[in-house]
């Protein structure tokens, strides 16, 4: 037998061999290294931090993963530190069965400005301008103006300037319009100056439902009423508004709308109920106003002319004194002489406006709604000399009143989010009397796609209902209906990013370390890592299995015996 036979019967051996140690598919057990993830939460460089984080875990297998959507990157049980700078939004779970750690990357030191918070009111009208409220800090601003913007999808829609008179806290109310209706993605955004060293932190994103529907009010006068008339007036001259009323003019005369009457099916479809002259109410209008704001949960105005005597005293919380003033003083941005002011604040009544130190608009909460009492008898007779104030005051009290006194509610976990998700949302109805044959529907519209139904679930108490609305790739507008009932549309706004300041982004993700029993740490140096990679450098090896045999890299050794084996076969001419 020459070399080349013996060639042959070693490459056909080879490859059989292969083949059949393959087939065999023999099992070790090694210990695999102690894994550990870089969750990656950040829109600026991390490098430095991830180096620091892989010198100070010497023997781990370091793996970084980006932030995928908006969930957090790490499987419940992995050893798992995040990156972070604040701009990169996720939702954390509830419960972390082992402990995550943060670590703070970013510039320090030097001027900066941060928005800390941003927030807008729960109603918007298309018809009217709204406000933002920007919580900002600033360090090394001293005599710096800053312009604040606030933009919707990238058009301009309000703007305002603050100058610090040194560092701290600041809080700038930002007048904005809107352009469109339906739910808005508002970015709010601090302008940066040339030594800024962080800008980061100077934009936040939020989410504003912008609505058509007008606010449903009723005026009820008992008698000819002077300030609730020209209350009700400046309610009517704006379109944001739907005002029915009612006025007495003596026994079994009364003058006003169709929709007026006080009764159960009236105060049921309004938000907010102003009475002129609450003095004559009789005993029965009282308790049908009390369930009106203990049961039903809406908003009751008082306007009185003089002091309230009984039966109407059982809808006041605490004591209102009379008092006359020679002449018309401040009553926040009004004026007035004659007055009735709160002997004693509760401490859960709300100053609507003050003459002086007294209180003499107050806000008092009752069952599921709430009370306001205008002590500012006589306003009305300044209402000229205020430059509008008066009508101002009114419209926008009554807004704010409305906010949460409508018959039907619709509350979503967040007004923003990232497309192709979801986001739960609960429904409340709030009746005078609850009937207990409701239907009630709900269906989402997003973008120009047909409406979709969305399952309710009911909830405790009664009239709550809760649906997890869809999210396309466009806004989605959710609307619930309740037949022969009150309807309500809302929506959520899409963003590419996380909504909240990078200050409440950070917050949150601290919370949620200190809770799981990690540490929050500042990318400094290898020592400042130690509290943060506790946990994972005492992770016990875990047991790996091993397939040698599955790798694909035998399939060359495989071929290239048989291939060579039939080259010889083919020189020596076998076939």
């Amino acid at each position: 037998m020459n070399g080349q036979t013996l060639a042959r019967f070693g490459l056909r051996a080879t490859a059989v061999a292969i083949a059949v140690v393959a087939a065999i598919d023999p099992v070790f057990t090694a210990d695999a290294p102690p894994t550990l993830v870089i969750a990656r939460l950040a829109s600026s460089s991390t490098e430095t931090a991830e180096a620091l984080i892989r010198s100070s875990a010497p023997g781990s297998e370091v793996i970084v993963r980006p932030a995928a959507g908006s969930r957090l990157p790490c499987a419940p049980e992995e050893a798992c530190v995040i990156v972070a700078d604040g701009s990169v939004d996720v939702d954390l779970p509830r419960e972390m069965p082992v402990p995550v750690s943060v670590v703070r990357v970013g510039a320090r030191g030097g001027p900066n400005v941060a928005l800390t918070s941003v927030t807008a009111g729960q109603m918007q009208h298309a018809a009217g301008a709204g406000s933002v409220r920007v919580a900002m800090t600033g360090v090394g601003l001293s005599s710096q103006t800053t312009e604040l913007r606030v933009t919707d999808g990238g058009s301009l829609v309000g703007s305002a300037t603050y100058q610090w008179p040194s560092d701290g806290n600041a809080v700038v109310d930002v007048p904005w319009w809107p352009v469109a209706d339906g739910p808005r993605a508002l970015r709010v955004e601090a302008m940066p100056f040339e030594k800024e060293v962080w800008a980061l932190d100077n934009s936040v994103t939020i989410g504003v439902n912008v609505s058509t529907d007008p606010i449903r009010v009723l005026v009820f006068d008992t008698r000819p009423s002077w300030g609730s008339t020209f209350v009700r007036r400046a309610l009517e001259d704006d379109p944001r508004f739907r005002v029915d009323h009612r006025l007495g003019l003596g026994p079994a005369i009364v003058a006003g709308t169709a929709g007026g009457r006080l009764d159960s099916r009236t105060l049921d479809a309004v938000a907010v109920t102003i009475v002129g002259g609450p003095d004559a109410l009789s005993a029965g209008d009282v308790g049908l106003l009390d369930r009106f704001v203990r049961q039903r949960g809406g908003t009751l105005v008082l306007l009185p002319e003089r002091a309230i005597t009984h039966p109407a005293t059982a809808l006041l919380a605490g004591k209102w004194t009379q008092h006359l003033e020679a002449m018309a003083t401040a009553v926040g941005p009004m004026r007035a002489s004659e007055t009735l002011r709160l002997a004693a604040l509760s401490p859960v009544d709300v100053v609507v406006a003050r003459m002086k130190d007294s209180p003499v608009i107050v806000s008092s909460p009752s069952g599921q709604g709430r009370v306001v009492v205008s002590g500012a008898m006589d306003a009305w007779r300044y209402r000229d000399a205020d430059g509008g104030a008066f009508d101002r005051f009114w419209r926008s009290l009554v807004i704010e009143s409305a906010a949460d006194s409508h018959p039907l509610r619709l509350d979503f976990a967040r007004s923003i989010t990232a497309p192709f998700g979801s986001v739960p949302f609960v429904a409340r109805l709030r009746q005078m009397t609850l009937l207990p044959d409701l239907t009630v529907g709900a269906t989402a519209t997003c973008g120009r796609g047909g409406a979709e139904v969305i399952r309710l679930w009911p909830g405790a108490p009664p009239g709550v209902f809760h649906g997890v609305a869809p999210v396309d790739q466009d806004a989605c507008e959710v609307t619930v209906a309740v037949t022969g009932g009150p309807a309500v549309s809302g929506g959520i706004a899409l963003v590419t990013g996380g909504g909240r300041s990078s200050s409440e982004v950070m917050a949150k993700l601290e919370r949620a370390a200190e809770r799981s029993g990690g540490a929050v740490v500042a990318a400094l140096s290898p020592q400042s890592m130690a509290p943060a990679l506790t946990f994972a450098s005492s992770q016990p090896r875990r047991p790996h299995t091993v397939h040698p045999m599955r790798s694909a890299w035998w399939l060359f050794p495989f071929v290239a015996c048989l291939g060579l084996e039939w080259w010889l076969r083919r020189r020596l001419g076998l076939g």
